[in-house]
């Protein structure tokens, strides 16, 4: 490079090499793939609360159906004390009149338990067939959004494949492009940072960091030929002059 000046076949490899640089840059931007991400980790969260839910009605199922069984058990309890109680007033053996009356009133009160224990039976079995219907429609959900996930991450991973790819392809292209820029700038070029290591200039602005070109370092630039270049007194990158 003489007098800071590139030749214009430099010059347009270094243009190449800026633009296929905000090119890599936006690759490497897409690469993380944020959306997807964001998407999964929704995903995630949601797998989650529906699980959590599946267990607490899993546990309120289970509850009911002990319920209904403990009902049924008792109502069985109960049915078998009038059936004794049945027999001694068939018998009548030993008992008087009195004994007779308690005895048909101890059987009516026998039966409204019995009632009233089925009614807790029927009670505790709809509940429990109504929890059973929540935590199928529960579980479907899971699995759709589970399904959902999957799905996503089988895209990211194709996604990622792609522009791994691509990236490896415009990486390709910098070096060879970088062949044909003077080798002492390559070491400049390389160390790129927060900002690109070297810019063209828009509308006066540093193309790198978007800082206006100050009053004399403008004039400067606008004083320069195609193929001149600068340095950005705000980031520091290399500037070309293309036209």
């Amino acid at each position: 490079m003489a007098d800071g000046h590139l030749t214009q076949e430099q010059t347009a490899a270094l243009r190449e090499w800026i633009e296929e640089g905000s090119h890599l840059r936006t690759l490497h931007h897409e690469a993380k793939q944020t959306e997807r991400l964001e998407a999964l980790r929704a995903r995630a969260g949601e797998h989650g609360e529906l699980q959590n839910e599946r267990t607490r009605l899993a546990a309120v199922h289970a509850e009911q159906e002990k319920a209904a069984r403990d009902a049924e058990n008792s109502a069985d309890d109960v049915r078998e004390r009038v059936t004794r109680t049945e027999t001694r007033l068939n018998d009548g053996t030993g008992l008087t009149s009195r004994d007779l009356m308690g005895l048909q009133d101890e059987i009516a009160s026998l039966r409204e338990r019995i009632d009233l224990i089925e009614g807790e039976q029927v009670e505790a079995l709809e509940a429990a067939e109504e929890t059973a219907s929540q935590l199928a429609d529960t579980t479907a959900k899971a699995e759709e959004v589970a399904a959902r996930g999957r799905e996503l991450q089988a895209e990211r991973a194709s996604e990622g494949e792609r522009l791994t790819g691509e990236i490896a392809e415009v990486e390709k292209i910098r070096a060879s492009l970088l062949e044909r820029i003077p080798a002492d700038l390559h070491g400049r070029l390389r160390a790129e940072g927060s900002y690109p290591a070297a810019a063209v200039v828009t509308a006066g602005s540093c193309g790198a960091c978007g800082e206006q070109l100050s009053g004399m370092l403008g004039d400067t630039y606008r004083n320069l030929g195609p193929g001149g270049m600068l340095d950005c007194d705000g980031c520091g990158a290399l500037l070309l002059k293309i036209a």
